[in-house]
């Protein structure tokens, strides 16, 4: 079987399993069975586990039939500790795919193009996690997802950026700095949550519902602040430098949250808004690092980085390839 004609069956197979995950939020007039919706989630599992890892560069096959075997088995025994993990497990290889999917990119525009298709991506992966309709802890699935897909990006960066020794001191700056950012807010989080005082909690809730009140939605701080900024800069640095891995591997943090954002129990427009706000200030605040960054270390004067730009792009594998 040819490359295009078994990424057609792929792709097709994709399409199919999401519309089956959809019917968890739109019935059709016609009648489906029940598990319809869960069928399509443990496909579409399948799917993305086998990409990921394909993308990564490790056994494909057997990372398909482990996942065919966990998805399966959630399906046809109903328990809810295998479906709840294989829920994660689909959340966890969306995020990391949604990563390694996108290519280096020199121009505005092509940033935007594979900034959509990143998140494009997260979004098919949060229908799979919400289709599975399995009661999970929200923040615990938020943050078991971030810490491993990210903990597989940063590795992806340290097998392709040359390692520790090729980061150089801006990417070791930057990585250091978004690892701080990272544990201070999940940590912040869950002292807020255990032993804050009863004034500091109702305070944080009146900001947070002002702030709802105002937008119709709550941004989530780290995809929009952290992430979704990190993975424009790092598609950028990536065009010209393989360390610019290490920006884009902290991309995973945004990603992350699309792919659990739409787990049982969330306001399905409440987080769409919620997502949409976090993409779009990830985006504007991705290209202000990107003009500061040029303009800090960058070729001076306007001739001079239009030469910059004109530079061919720093060669990676294509789309549907491994990562070498």
């Amino acid at each position: 079987m040819s490359r295009f004609l078994l990424w057609s069956v792929i792709t097709l197979a994709a399409l199919a399993a999401l519309a089956a995950g959809l019917t968890r939020f739109v019935t059709p007039p016609w009648g489906l069975p029940e598990q319809t919706a869960r069928v399509g989630a443990a496909a579409l599992t399948v799917v993305l586990a086998g990409v990921a890892v394909h993308r990564l560069g490790g056994r494909t096959v057997v990372a398909t039939l482990f996942a065919l075997v966990a998805a399966g088995g959630a399906v046809v025994s109903g328990a809810q500790w295998l479906t709840a993990g294989v829920a994660a497990l689909a959340a966890t290889a969306t995020a990391v795919l949604a990563v390694v999917m996108t290519r280096p990119a020199q121009t505005p525009l092509r940033v935007v193009r594979e900034y959509i298709i990143a998140v494009g991506c997260a979004l098919v992966g949060a229908v799979a996690v919400a289709a599975y309709d399995v009661p999970m802890r929200v923040t615990l699935l938020g943050n078991v997802v971030l810490l491993i897909s990210l903990l597989v990006t940063l590795w992806l960066a340290h097998r392709i950026g040359g390692g520790f020794t090729g980061i150089g001191r801006r990417g070791a700056a930057v990585s250091l700095s978004a690892v701080v950012a990272i544990a201070s807010v999940l940590a912040y989080g869950e002292a807020l949550r255990r032993w804050a005082s009863p004034e500091v909690v109702d305070a944080t809730a009146s900001l947070v519902d002002g702030v709802r009140d105002a937008l119709g939605a709550v941004p989530h701080p780290t995809g929009a602040l952290i992430g979704f900024p990190a993975l424009v800069w790092g598609l950028a640095t990536r065009a010209q430098l393989r360390q610019g891995w290490w920006v884009c591997a902290f991309g995973a943090v945004g990603t992350a949250g699309v792919a659990t954002s739409l787990v049982q129990g969330s306001d399905v427009m409440d987080s769409m808004l919620s997502t949409a706000y976090s993409v779009l200030i990830g985006l504007v605040l991705g290209f202000c690092l990107w003009r500061l960054d040029g303009l800090l270390t960058g070729p001076r004067g306007r001739r001079a980085r239009r030469l910059e730009r004109a530079k061919p792009l720093r060669p990676e594998p294509p789309r549907t390839h491994p990562l070498r």
